[in-house]
């Protein structure tokens, strides 16, 4: 795996963020689609580099991350206010649902916890790098997903 320039949303390279607004029409749309409901919505900011949509389906919660930088979507357990740690998980009906709404793509879990000893960060800007040596992400996720600020 190959991680592009912005992936950890620190100078970014000029690309149309993603937008708020579309990501959660999406994740409406999405959660009829498989009998869900959105119960939450949370905006990227400083910190965290990603939106997240909660949804409920059935008797479980789940939270949709879009990273606001890179076009690619997680799925993680619902966090408490001020929990910045991120538990990812699968949820292959809701990935059905949202790629064939969008062009952004649902990643595993198991990509999420590839160490990054395993991926290529080459094509990351020097001061990403500076980010990555400073805040010591050991995954995937870690970096692509996090609250640094």
């Amino acid at each position: 795996m190959k991680l592009l320039a912005g992936a950890t949303g620190f100078n970014p390279p000029p690309r149309a963020p993603a937008d708020l607004k579309t990501f959660t029409a999406v994740c409406h749309h999405a959660a009829r689609s498989i009998d869900a409901t959105v119960t939450g919505v949370m905006s990227s900011g400083v910190a965290p580099n990603f939106h997240r949509v909660d949804i409920a389906h059935a008797q479980h919660h789940i939270a949709v991350l879009r990273h606001t930088t890179l076009p690619f979507i997680a799925f993680a357990r619902p966090q408490a206010d001020g929990d910045v740690m991120v538990t990812f998980v699968d949820h292959p009906d809701l990935a059905a649902a949202l790629t064939n709404l969008t062009d952004a793509e649902a990643l595993t879990a198991e990509q999420l916890q590839t160490s990054l000893s395993q991926v290529d960060l080459s094509a990351l800007s020097p001061h990403e790098h500076d980010q990555v040596n400073y805040w010591k992400p050991t995954t995937v996720g870690e970096l692509l997903f996090n609250f640094w600020d």
